[in-house]
């Protein structure tokens, strides 16, 4: 697997052992045309891994007692969200925490916006959810199946959850999230919008491959079709030669002629419903976020929820109509494995969250550019590489699976008798100094 063949400009990785985060790598560009390459500090956009963030916001609020699981939400918005069909059945915090509201996208009136929207959270929900809005539509906006009843994936449901986490702890659901979640954890690289990021060098440009059907492919079954785009030159495509009209273009003979200028840039993006997927962040902040679903809603002593309300969300609630959902989280089958987590795809966006409970292990994917079908890829090259490794954390120089004073006390030898240590070497530059030391006193301090 090459990121030129699979036309997938950057990648960033980060794997989650128990408490600690054991492997990152960083690979590709972060933007092609202005020669920035994948760094430790580079964000992408989340995509619908951002609704694992606005599900904890709300389930941080269960926790303070504020409302309960089968409450009617309308008791808690400025304006009543009703099923057209069914308007006395009640849609409670449960249904839009498993997708089975009721509540659909309704593309139409869910726009790109160059940047941030300028659309606040709730206007924009009620103009969408309540009779007689500007954006209400009551056969595009809803299923045709009682809420409770049906799964349908919704992002204007989670985008739900984020103004219902406004109303409840009075404060703006991004500001919300900067002081329960990001602050505590660390997460110095997260941001809903645009508008907070002040160097935008740092976030990966989006990219989608361009020219082309790809109609073909799809028809034959190989490659990977996705509304319009045309053949990714996956291996399954290869091993029918040309099977699009336009796989030369494209890919080339044999996949050789795959070209990152076949990708083309777009502006960063952003939209109303913003709690759906918006969050941008690096794979390090998101992997913090990851560790503490593996420990039982802590990371580094620092817990965002109790053990019970991770119990809850891993649970099946409504195992009728969908038996792999949680609480937005989610469970799937794959390549031997049964994995907890979520995934997201936008327009030059695909990206993976996901842990195996099995051996503690998880696994952060980021991308800027959309192919599932590679991502699935290596995501099982990464678990497997993950399952067979003995990691060792850098900076745990005594190898007590600690890094405290002791270690600092360690590296200050080392550097006085000029000796090397591979896990001293916190920079990899190939010598122990005091910048290592000073990394490893942000590491302990961190």
């Amino acid at each position: 697997l090459t990121l030129d063949t699979y036309l997938i400009p950057g990648l960033s990785i980060s794997i989650v052992k128990d408490e600690d985060i054991v492997w990152e790598k960083h690979f590709g560009y972060a933007n092609i045309e202005q020669n920035i390459l994948v760094d430790g500090n580079t964000m992408f956009i989340l995509s619908s891994i951002s609704k694992t963030i606005t599900a904890t916001a709300l389930l941080q609020l269960f926790e303070d007692n504020l409302f309960m699981l089968d409450d009617d939400i309308d008791n808690y918005l400025p304006f009543d969200v009703n099923h057209p069909d069914y308007p006395f059945v009640p849609i409670t915090f449960k249904m839009l925490l498993s997708h089975t509201s009721g509540i659909q996208d309704n593309w139409s009136v869910m726009p790109y916006y160059d940047g941030d929207s300028d659309l606040e959270l709730s206007y924009y929900l009620s103009e969408y959810l309540a009779t007689g809005g500007e954006f209400y539509n009551t056969n595009s906006n809803f299923t045709n199946a009682s809420p409770g009843t049906n799964y349908s994936y919704s992002n204007i449901g989670i985008a739900l959850i984020g103004l219902l986490v406004e109303q409840i702890s009075n404060q703006s659901f991004n500001q919300y999230c900067i002081e329960n979640i990001f602050e505590p954890l660390n997460m110095n690289n997260a941001f809903w919008f645009l508008s907070e990021i002040d160097n935008l060098n740092q976030i990966a440009s989006p990219y989608q491959l361009t020219g082309g059907t790809g109609e073909s492919c799809y028809i034959i079954g190989c490659g990977v079709y996705d509304q319009g785009n045309p053949c990714f030159c996956d291996s399954a495509c290869v091993n029918y030669g040309d099977c699009c009209p336009d796989y030369e273009d494209v890919c080339g003979e044999n996949g050789t002629g795959s070209s990152l200028g076949n990708l083309t840039e777009y502006q960063n993006y952003g939209y109303a419903d913003y709690p759906s997927g918006q969050l941008r962040a690096t794979s390090n902040n998101l992997a913090k976020f990851m560790s503490a679903y593996i420990n039982d809603g802590a990371y580094n002593d620092v817990r965002i929820l109790d053990s019970e309300t991770v119990e809850l969300i891993k649970a099946i609630h409504y195992p009728e109509v969908n038996s792999m959902q949680g609480l937005i989280w989610y469970y799937k089958n794959e390549n031997g494995r049964t994995l907890f987590g979520h995934n997201g795809g936008d327009v030059g966006s695909s990206t993976d969250m996901f842990i195996s409970f099995s051996d503690n292990l998880g696994v952060v994917l980021l991308t800027n550019s959309n192919n599932y079908d590679a991502m699935i890829q290596i995501e099982n090259a990464i678990f497997d590489f993950a399952e067979e490794t003995l990691f060792i954390t850098s900076g745990d120089i005594n190898y007590d699976n600690f890094i405290n004073v002791q270690d600092i006390v360690l590296l200050i030898n080392l550097i006085l008798f000029n000796e090397y240590n591979s896990l001293a070497d916190l920079n990899a530059d190939e010598i122990v100094n005091i910048l290592d030391a000073i990394q490893l006193v942000n590491m302990i301090l961190d």
